[in-house]
């Protein structure tokens, strides 16, 4: 899951990955599955430490975003 990019651009790539048929983005797939589906994700994302530059993606919620997050914004909060 953790993975060092030598471009941003490599980066967007690997995090905009999607399976072909449900359209879920792969990694984060991987962080559901690998937390044997435990956990479920809010944000998954890139940041250049040097130019503060950041890139993330959040889950789409079909049925409107629960309750509990409501009004959460994660962007802006990547740790590295």
């Amino acid at each position: 899951m953790e993975k060092t990019f030598d471009t941003m651009e490599a980066c967007k790539s690997e995090l905009l990955k999607q399976d072909s048929t449900t359209k879920t983005y792969d990694v984060l797939w991987e962080f559901v599955n690998d937390m044997e589906f435990e956990y479920d994700w809010l944000i998954a994302g890139c940041k250049n430490d040097s130019t503060g530059e950041e890139f993330h993606v959040e889950p789409t919620y079909p049925k409107g975003k629960p309750d509990e997050l409501q009004g959460l914004d994660l962007g802006g909060q990547l740790k590295v």
